[in-house]
């Protein structure tokens, strides 16, 4: 039992073994979130009588994202990304940030979201919860927010003193998993009551989503000496994989992958912008309705005219 932990951390001095070891808090928060999620759901469809398909469809994302939440959290990305290799914690970033935190709050019904923010049809009172969402999800709020917070998480003061303890890793995971979660929220427009962006300024929103974190990446990538403590002192996982090397890589990975992923999203949200946006396409017209147009409009030859 002494080889359990409740959560991924920095383990300076310890060398990296291969052995399995779990992560209980990562199986719990996700018991959490996921008992929560289906007793909602249950006492839901109980109200309303019947399961609809959607619902079903809700429930199947909300499970990818604990799913790939356990992945990313669990051994053995998790422990590594926590104290032995800064690569696999740049990776566990972009997993939380575009695949955790949007599959959550798209699996996530809007019945489910009105209940937690407190919103009630008809009710025109005053709802601290929902106002209080409502700033921290405002576009230039959140993407401002996330901005600051990718900087602040990236710090190797930070990193230094909170990732070596267990509580101070799971604090650093919450909150990037909660910025990333409100970043996607002007993109996702879940609900009518949390406002959103229109097709031009969301790709005008992830063109700069894209640009903003290649400064950190740049820092990362650049550098000709370890930035980080914890990941200098850190045992070698692999021989060949010194930290220098190592640092460049967690660099690249933040900004070449994420960059892709970005306007990936730009390519097919424009891509949807303009279908919508073109013209419906003009009915073929057959020989018999053009000849049919011909006699109401009497633009027929004066020769095709039977004798009056």
């Amino acid at each position: 039992m002494d080889a359990i932990s409740w959560w991924c951390s920095g383990t300076l001095g310890q060398p990296w073994t291969w052995q399995y070891r779990p992560l209980v808090g990562v199986w719990l928060l996700a018991a959490a979130l996921g008992g929560a999620y289906a007793l909602a759901a249950r006492r839901h469809h109980a109200e309303a009588g019947e399961v609809a398909p959607a619902t079903r469809h809700y429930a199947v994302r909300f499970a990818a994202g604990l799913a790939l939440l356990v992945v990313s959290s669990e051994w053995p990305l998790g422990p590594l990304g926590a104290g032995y290799l800064a690569s696999v914690a740049a990776l566990r970033t972009l997993l939380l940030t575009f695949g955790v935190a949007p599959l959550l709050l798209v699996g996530t019904p809007p019945w489910m979201l009105r209940s937690l923010l407190r919103v009630r049809p008809g009710s025109d009172g005053p709802n601290p919860v929902l106002r209080a969402v409502q700033v921290l999800t405002f576009p230039w709020v959140a993407f401002l927010l996330f901005n600051v917070l990718l900087i602040v998480t990236q710090l190797p003061p930070v990193v230094d003193a909170l990732k070596v303890t267990q509580l101070g890793s799971f604090a650093l995971d919450l909150t990037w998993l909660a910025a990333s979660v409100i970043v996607w929220v002007p993109l996702v427009r879940p609900i009518p009551e949390l406002g959103g962006l229109g097709d031009p300024m969301r790709l005008l929103y992830l063109f700069g989503l894209s640009v903003l974190p290649t400064v950190p990446a740049s820092f990362l990538t650049f550098s000709r000496f370890p930035l980080y403590r914890l990941y200098e002192l850190a045992p070698r996982v692999f021989d060949s994989l010194d930290p220098v090397v190592d640092q460049q890589i967690a660099g690249l990975g933040l900004k070449i992958g994420g960059g892709i992923i970005l306007w990936t999203v730009m390519g097919v949200l424009f891509f949807r912008w303009a279908a919508r946006e073109q013209p419906e396409t003009v009915p073929a017209v057959t020989w018999p309705q053009f000849e049919r147009d011909l006699e109401r409009f009497d633009l027929r030859s004066h020769r095709e005219r039977p004798p009056s």
